[in-house]
């Protein structure tokens, strides 16, 4: 399944959002990037909030929602890190800057989303585009040990 198939981010747009990559091939352990996706893109995902993408500054808007989120499931550590899905499809820990908009990773028109993961694989929070709006879904692995 290509990148364009899956509707994710591909790995250079992750550039775009200004996310500072800390380390590579930290997938031992965690869900599959797969498992994740499914999470996201399912029939029974209700979005903890939702931005009309024709608003004024609809994007901006949508990130301060999914960093909003994101802090408050826990899926930013204390150091700022969470782990998104790398080139060969891996979880890679990056860290958000003064510069990050999740936002500017999305192709827009495609259906794309950015999912981002704790780094201990127990809760996500991903921005996607579904229709004419962003959503941000948070989703928590049950089966993982708290």
């Amino acid at each position: 399944m290509t990148d364009e198939q899956s509707g994710s981010a591909p790995a250079p747009q992750l550039a775009k959002a200004g996310l500072e990559v800390v380390a590579q091939g930290v997938a031992e352990g965690l869900p599959s990037y797969a498992r994740a996706f499914k999470a996201v893109v399912n029939v029974e995902v209700v979005p903890q909030a939702t931005v009309a993408r024709s608003a004024p500054g609809a994007p901006a808007e949508a990130d301060r929602l999914w960093v909003e989120h994101a802090r408050t499931a826990a899926v930013i550590d204390g150091e700022g890190c969470f782990l998104v899905r790398g080139a060969d499809r891996d979880w890679v820990r990056v860290r958000g800057t003064s510069h990050t908009a999740l936002s500017a990773a999305l192709v827009p028109g495609a259906g794309s989303m950015v999912i981002a993961m704790s780094p201990d694989g127990r809760r996500l929070c991903a921005l996607t585009e579904e229709d004419d709006d962003y959503w941000i879904v948070v989703h928590r692995f049950e089966d993982r040990p708290v």
